[in-house]
């Protein structure tokens, strides 16, 4: 099994970063305006692509204040998990920081799909870190 590690210092508060990532205003605003976004346990995120035919569902297994894991349940992350974790940073400056420690974990080899999700991860969370940062939505896929 391969897994997606990143690290992101983001210049926001964890409750701004959590709301980003967890909440359907949130993911739209940085990486798909196509986003229906269940909140809690048991909830489904539904994200949307150009050129894809169906929405990829992930089910929410574990969250709270500091913590989103998210297990994917068709398409190409089916049988993934990615974990969202928020810890404060001492970064700011007198301004609220948090990093993001991000898991992408389950992909069956280091294959092109596996590269292709590792760069795209890197590219989304430049977004993310953004819309964190200054509130203004700017979403990768439209």
């Amino acid at each position: 099994m391969a897994d997606i590690a990143m690290q992101l210092s983001i210049q926001a508060d964890a409750a701004t970063v959590r709301a980003a990532v967890a909440t359907e205003a949130g993911v739209r605003s940085w990486f798909t305006a196509d986003a229906t976004i269940g909140e809690g346990v048991g909830a489904e995120h539904a994200l949307g692509f150009p050129g894809v035919p169906e929405p990829w569902r992930l089910k929410v297994v574990e969250s709270d204040e500091h913590r989103l894991v998210l297990a994917g349940e068709n398409g190409p992350w089916a049988g993934t998990t990615q974990t969202y974790e928020l810890l404060p940073s001492g970064e700011g400056e007198g301004e609220p920081a948090t990093v993001l420690v991000f898991t992408h974990a389950g992909f069956p080899a280091q294959d092109e799909g596996y590269r292709n999700f590792t760069y795209g991860w890197a590219t989304k969370f430049t977004a993310l870190k953004a819309y964190a940062e200054t509130g203004e939505p700017a979403p990768f896929f439209e």
